[in-house]
């Protein structure tokens, strides 16, 4: 039910009581304590509400109020008010949120009364939910795949959303941090407020056309939390860009390569956990299968050593090297041998002299690389769907703090874990405001036409699943095993 439906809904007159029979579950719950407590209840009865998420976030607490301090409302109900007036600057549905009803539910809870109170607890609540589901609930082609259990992707159930204003420690700094939005999505809603009022510059003088695409890059960046942490990384694959921010700014830039369009870099996000010094590269079962195969039965397994390729035996831990000259390349080829390849620390290695491992399914990570002119290249689209970096050693020392080595270490492979994990988000910025004017960048991977599609249907079909559950396999896994897309919203990173 839509909030503007939900907000009329407390204006409403009392419903009848219900005719007798089978007692529902809210039905056989424990009776509230306490005034506020049943009449908070009996409100959600008497909107429609019983059975509902916020129904079963105030059963979970007894009916208790979150909105009321005694017999008054507390001063954060009316900050709800204001974040209702913010839709049309976040691209919503204005009529969807209606803060002039939610003030006047507001207004008639002054008498203190337990009815026009708990009338006004469920609508501030129906309010925040609606307003919060609407900001969270991007379509299927803007969604992120999260990875990693320590993140979470934003909630959109009106009892997750309810549930994480009572446990903030500081209920108004929760709401200010909704209403703020994470650095990267602020910056987006900035740009469209100065683009309608005519003081950003659109790309080719077509206003309308760079409206839709901000508000699909603002969906985008809506996947990022409204608080990402102290320290974390933003990599946009369709500007070919990483920013580091901390404590809120952006502290650091630097190019990166991404992946080819056949082995699109997915938006997803995980936790970089360690830094891995002279890395081995683990090769991808289909560029074994593909590239490294075919080269053998055309050259011969001499091929292998001048790139210093070695073959193992499984994906253990206890794999054992195996002769090249053994293996039945034809089957490997054919892709009904899978074979695990890799190649030997160096300064040719794929990965270059570090890598920064944010463990996931996709195999995707961030790494150094000895290809150094693709990052002369104004669009760079040349891996496998890993994330190259222009300066990884720096970056690698920053996230490292003190745990940083004094000197790049030598010979094999070392791993050193991150004092503090860090968030990084892989996503897909088509336009940018830059100096004054709204950049428009390439769309390598086509996305923006799915999603401008998806964004014209007024009636866009909720998420069966958060984070794309059972997604296609990727392309380029980093242990050299194929994996499935998958998402969690799961515990705090730690």
């Amino acid at each position: 039910m839509a909030a503007v439906a939900l907000l009329a809904a407390a204006f409403a007159a009392p419903a009848a009581e219900p005719a007798p029979g089978p007692a529902s579950a809210h039905a056989r719950a424990p009776a509230p304590a306490g005034p506020l407590a049943r009449a908070v209840r009996a409100e959600l009865q008497r909107s429609g509400l019983d059975g509902s998420g916020i129904a079963a976030f105030y059963e979970a607490r007894d009916w208790r109020p979150l909105w009321l301090q005694g017999k008054a409302l507390r001063p954060e109900a009316h900050t709800v008010v204001e974040l209702l007036r913010r839709a049309e600057l976040d691209g919503l549905d204005p009529g969807r949120h209606d803060p002039g009803a939610l003030s006047r539910a507001l207004a008639a809870a002054t008498a203190r009364e337990p009815d026009a109170l708990a009338r006004a607890e469920v609508a501030i609540s129906a309010a925040l939910s609606g307003y919060v589901r609407d900001l969270r609930d991007a379509p299927e082609p803007a969604r992120m795949i999260f990875t990693d259990p320590a993140l979470a992707a934003p909630a959109t159930e009106p009892d997750q959303i309810l549930a994480e204003a009572a446990d903030a420690p500081d209920l108004s700094a929760h709401l200010a941090t909704l209403m703020e939005g994470n650095p990267v999505y602020a910056e987006l809603r900035r740009a469209l407020a100065e683009l309608r009022a005519g003081r950003l510059e659109a790309p080719h003088g077509h206003a309308e056309r760079a409206q839709q695409l901000l508000l699909a890059n603002m969906a985008r960046a809506r996947q990022i939390p409204a608080d990402p942490g102290r320290r974390f990384v933003v990599v946009d694959a369709a500007g070919q860009q990483l920013m580091l921010y901390e404590d809120g700014r952006l502290a650091e830039t630097m190019e990166v390569v991404v992946g080819q369009p056949r082995y699109a870099t997915p938006m997803m996000a995980g936790v970089i956990r360690y830094a891995v010094f002279n890395p081995y590269w683990n090769v991808p079962v289909d560029l074994v299968r593909d590239d490294f195969a075919r080269r053998v039965l055309r050259r011969g397994v001499s091929a292998l050593e001048g790139e210093r390729m070695e073959v193992l035996s499984d994906w253990s831990d206890q794999a054992r090297p195996v002769d090249p000259a053994t293996v039945d390349w034809a089957e490997v080829a054919a892709g009904r041998q899978l074979l695990r390849m890799r190649q030997r620390p160096g300064g040719d290695n794929m990965m270059g002299q570090v890598k920064l491992m944010l463990p996931n399914r996709l195999g995707i990570y961030l790494h150094d690389t000895p290809h150094r002119w693709a990052f002369d290249a104004r669009q760079r689209t040349f891996s496998s769907g890993c994330v190259r970096l222009e300066r990884a050693l720096p970056l690698a020392r920053r996230l490292l703090g003190a745990a940083a080595p004094a000197a790049l270490p030598s010979g094999a492979e070392r791993r050193i874990d991150l004092p503090e994990p860090v968030p990084v988000f892989i996503t897909y910025f088509t336009v940018w405001p830059e100096a004054g004017r709204l950049q428009a960048r390439a769309d390598p991977y086509g996305r923006d036409g799915p999603l401008l599609a998806a964004m014209a249907d007024k009636a866009p079909a909720r998420r069966a699943q958060p984070g794309g559950l059972g997604g296609p396999v990727s392309h380029h896994a980093g242990d050299g095993k194929p994996s499935r897309q998958r998402g969690s919203r799961l515990t705090p990173i730690r």
